[in-house]
């Protein structure tokens, strides 16, 4: 697996690899330590890297271990077969990269962001430094196999090979779409957390401030059922209400006083006029004792149509209804 992986400074050369794919395993199961000794009988090959080379081969997927050893998948017999048509290398280097990127399998061996063009060598490349020294035989794997090759002038830039610059861009723009995705899912949970937080300290905060009213027990936070309503919580002007005049709508924010204001928000806000207030509340002071959230009244007027507040548009919805478009 990955740690193995990582304790292996040479994983093989590609003549080595290829001398154990073919020479050594196969459909019978073989001890670790058996093909250690074949390789030893072998006066051109006696110093095989044997162990980091089967390492390299479980991490792809190209043998099976079993209680009797390792042996060639479907995988491994391709593999084998490649080295007909000389593309043994490259199909270890996809491999291994898909295994890496796509499959997560750690995520500080190559920063993404690191990688650029480099118009003086018309090729993607990236800072040796950007590597961390314990993927040291990694590195020197996909150098090795052609993926990587180093500037002429120094060792200090590795320029990836333009014949992986297809492969390399399905790769990314996989990874950076799955990255995207979960960082959206990622905002949209912190957003939900924060949003939950900040209501449920307006909702004390009613209560501390209507002590003593008649029909505390009826103030509600309605957003928990009715997302739709365009306030998040009901409550009361005064101890002297009888009825529900105030309708709030919570929003947390942090640093700068800003928040997001959806369009059926307003529209109810507009509709409800004076009994609408918005609760900002800052999540960096809320849990001090004795803060209040900063409350806007009839925030149609003194918000959307105050000119001292700053709109900015984060999208906008466009629509044609010219039939001859």
């Amino acid at each position: 697996m990955l740690t193995e992986l990582k304790r292996y400074n040479n994983l093989g050369s590609v003549n080595e690899v290829i001398y154990l794919l073919t020479e050594t395993l196969t459909d019978e199961p073989k001890s670790i330590s058996d093909i250690e000794k074949f390789c030893l009988s072998n006066t051109s090959h006696y110093n095989i890297p044997s162990k980091g080379i089967v390492a390299l081969l479980e991490f792809i997927s190209a043998i099976t271990y079993c209680e009797r050893g390792v042996f060639l998948n479907e995988f491994g017999h391709g593999l084998s077969k490649s080295v007909i048509d000389g593309t043994t290398s490259r199909k270890i280097v996809e491999k291994l990269l898909s295994k890496i990127l796509l499959e997560g399998m750690y995520s500080d061996f190559l920063d993404l962001e690191s990688i650029s063009f480099d118009f003086i060598h018309e090729a993607y490349t990236i800072k040796n430094s950007h590597i961390p020294f314990k993927y040291s035989g990694i590195r020197n794997l996909l150098i090795n196999y052609g993926f990587f090759k180093y500037n002429s002038n120094s060792n200090i830039l590795l320029i990836i090979d333009k014949s992986y610059t297809d492969f390399l861009k399905e790769i990314l723009k996989t990874v950076r779409k799955k990255l995207s995705i979960e960082k959206f899912k990622e905002m949209l949970m912190l957003k939900e957390k924060y949003g939950q937080e900040a209501e449920e300290f307006v909702l004390n905060y009613e209560k501390k401030r209507l002590s003593g009213h008649i029909h505390l027990e009826k103030l509600s936070q309605v957003s928990v059922i009715d997302v739709k309503a365009g306030y998040d919580i009901i409550s009361f002007n005064s101890l002297s209400s009888e009825v529900y005049d105030r309708f709030i709508e919570v929003k947390s924010y942090s640093n700068n006083l800003s928040f997001y204001w959806t369009r059926n928000e307003i529209e109810t806000s507009k509709n409800k006029g004076k009994s609408y207030y918005l609760y900002l509340v800052d999540r960096d002071k809320m849990n001090q004792i004795g803060y209040q959230p900063h409350i806007i009244a009839n925030p149609y007027i003194n918000v959307f149509k105050n000119n001292a507040w700053k709109r900015e548009p984060e999208t906008w919805f466009f629509r044609n209804d010219d039939e001859n478009h």
